[in-house]
């Protein structure tokens, strides 16, 4: 072991922490390190099993661990776990009852130490153990349990408390972290990440790594936006990705494994120590060498007495309710928020190669999303007796070279007419209106150009257009751009078709974005309204991060075998060799990239090379991609459970028709 008289100033450190060698079997060692109480680098019992989140106590004389006990059950594993405790020096272990251990800590008033506990965990992946909810009890009385959580489930891997037990860093459950207000049972959520963890004072900071699993990202109250460490060039860090972070009882010194490199899988037990202000990486300590450590808790001399320079105990403003939306239920003709929203009453359904973003959006880049035939009749019906229409939507991007003109949204009439149709064509947003329809006025396609809008890739914009008579407004972001006074008014022509979402045949460039909180309304918003709607659109984007997206030169090792399931969406995983780094700040090492194989039924065209051939490829952290957890995939031989996960980023082209 390293000598750790920098990152601990001489105090004397213990950590333990699981090693699974092979990690196609469940089986992990539980091993212990002490610093100064000559007992060094060992295993403890008991043998080999499914053992899950060791723990110290915060004296560090008591190693608390869990048997996870799995079984399978249909095409998921159940379990039934049981928490134990034995002495730092070792021994027998005692039972404390059925549960999993999550945390644990010392009550200040009396110094008795409680353990934190899920009693059950529910079945599914053994990577994202979840419970229902959140108990604890004495350690010297195991007995008597207290319940303590029930507003959500929770993931048991990755939970953290401060040290007053008020709030709990955590994912409530998978994918969502957030900050738990654990006395009046409200959740606050943190930046997208994973692996959150909590500082061990009464700050409430908190920091978890982002898509690339190189930086941290640290949050604390009503200190916004945050910032981020990484650890590219700190002290005595090799270069490389890292996991499995949490804080020691030291809000300066916190445990992790790393650095993966593509040499291998290896991860190695590490020490990082912060600045006083969590704001700079002082010095990285990487303990051993050549191991295969997972889920380290660390404990340090002295540590519980230590404080951030950060306020503590601040007062932790809650982000305010999100506002309802559609703004309105006045002449709604169709809304459609997120796949995974409430606000969904009316059904939409996929075609081509199309995919939900990594919002719960309508992702159109492969394709196009369309409502049902009623809706469409509906809307068309009701605006031609209005004479009036409006809508907003979303809109996110990624940048798209001219030449282009691709259809976004639409009501198709029968025999093929456009009643309305907003288009990006190039930089330019474009409208398409049939106006007229009267013996004096035939009905006629009346082209506008409402805006230019250049891309920024990924970022958010809201989009409202306003019809009433011969006055249209085009609104970006709550800020009116232009106000047009049309020569043709009325809507009677308008009736029955098709109201789609993206072009089932798009011109020019690969065109790549998606859509989120339609509303389509039978009269004009108002001004006031659509500031109104750009405001809650705001209000529901404004904690969101753009991946990071990797470029990158690699070479294909190994390819699942096809899966002859009629599963309608699915996904392949591949083994990839990372050769060159051109942006994104990867590591070379190997890494397991998803792509689509099948959607709606169809299969997916691979444009992956033959085994052994290199490729250049643009992929996105699978972290960053909430979407794709469940949806069913076939895996390479050869991928590891902590093998760096990417999604293939490059944009779906729409198939044939």
């Amino acid at each position: 072991m390293r000598v750790l008289k920098t990152v601990t100033s001489d105090r004397a450190v213990r950590l333990v922490w699981l090693e699974q060698d092979n990690p196609d079997k469940p089986e992990r060692r539980l091993f212990a390190y002490g610093s100064a109480d000559g007992l060094g680098l060992r295993a403890l019992p008991p043998a080999a099993g499914d053992l899950a989140r060791p723990l110290l106590s915060e004296d560090g004389g008591t190693v608390i661990f869990t048997q996870l006990k799995a079984r399978p059950e249909g095409d998921k594993t159940a379990y039934t776990p049981e928490i134990f405790r034995m002495p730092w020096a070792g021994g027998p272990a005692q039972s404390l009852g059925p549960g999993m251990a999550v945390d644990l800590w010392r009550n200040p008033a009396d110094n008795s130490e409680y353990v934190y506990a899920v009693e059950q965990l529910l079945p599914g992946n053994p990577a994202r153990l979840t419970g229902e909810k959140l108990l604890r009890f004495r350690l010297d009385q195991p007995g008597e349990k207290e319940i303590i959580w029930t507003a959500t489930p929770l993931g048991t891997t990755q939970f953290q408390l401060s040290r007053d037990g008020q709030r709990a860093a955590g994912l409530f459950p998978f994918p969502k972290a957030a900050l738990a207000d654990l006395t009046n049972q409200t959740l606050t959520p943190l930046a997208a990440g994973a692996w959150p963890a909590l500082a061990p004072d009464d700050s409430y900071a908190s920091a978890m790594l982002d898509g690339s699993r190189r930086r941290l990202r640290f949050l604390a109250p009503n200190l916004d936006p945050g910032w981020e460490l990484t650890f590219m060039g700190a002290s005595g860090w090799a270069d490389g990705g890292l996991l499995h972070p949490r804080w020691s009882n030291d809000p300066a010194v916190l445990a992790f494994t790393g650095p993966y490199q593509a040499e291998g899988l290896a991860s190695d037990l590490c020490l990082v120590r912060f600045r006083d202000d969590l704001r700079t990486i002082q010095q990285v300590v990487r303990l051993t060498e050549g191991r295969h450590a997972i889920s380290p808790d660390a404990w340090v001399e002295n540590g519980s007495f230590s404080l951030t320079a950060l306020p503590q105990k601040p007062v932790v403003i809650p982000r305010p309710a999100p506002k309802p939306w559609p703004i309105s239920q006045d002449s709604l003709g169709f809304a459609w928020d997120q796949a995974r929203s409430p606000v969904m009453p009316f059904p939409v359904t996929p075609g081509g190669f199309a995919t939900l973003s990594r919002s719960f959006g309508m992702d159109a880049s492969g394709g196009w999303f369309e409502a049902d035939p009623a809706t469409a009749a509906k809307i068309g019906q009701e605006c031609a007796g209005s004479s009036a229409w409006s809508m907003e939507l979303i809109l996110t991007e990624r940048q798209t070279p001219p030449p282009l003109s691709i259809r976004l949204a639409a009501l198709m009439l029968d025999g093929g007419r456009e009643a309305f149709a907003l288009y990006r064509v190039d930089r330019k947003l474009v409208l398409r209106l049939l106006l007229g329809g009267t013996p004096d006025k035939p009905a006629q396609v009346h082209p506008v150009i409402l805006s230019n809008l250049a891309i920024e890739s990924d970022r958010p914009v809201h989009v409202a257009l306003a019809l009433r008579n011969n006055r249209l407004a085009c609104w970006l972001d709550g800020q009116m751009q232009k106000d047009f006074q049309l020569d043709s008014s009325g809507l009677s022509a308008w009736g029955a078709g098709r109201l789609i979402f993206g072009d089932p045949t798009p011109y020019g460039s690969p065109w790549s974005g998606s859509f989120e909180r339609i509303a389509i309304y039978s009269r004009a918003l108002g001004d006031d309204e659509i500031r109104e709607a750009a405001a809650v659109a705001a209000q529901s984007v404004e904690t969101r991060t753009r991946p990071t997206r990797h470029k990158i030169k690699a070479v294909l090792l190994a390819q699942p075998e096809p899966d002859p399931s009629s599963a309608p969406n699915q996904l392949a995983t591949s083994l990839w060799d990372v050769q060159q780094v051109s942006s994104g700040g990867m590591e070379i090492r190997r890494i397991a990239v998803s792509a689509w194989i099948r959607l709606q039924g169809r299969a997916v065209p691979s444009s992956w090379p033959a085994p052994g051939q290199p490729m250049e490829l643009t992929l996105e952290s699978a972290g960053d991609h909430p979407e794709l957890e469940g949806v069913p995939a076939v895996e390479a031989p050869g991928l590891d459970e902590e093998m760096p996960r990417y999604f293939n980023a490059v944009p779906l082209t729409p198939p044939p028709p």
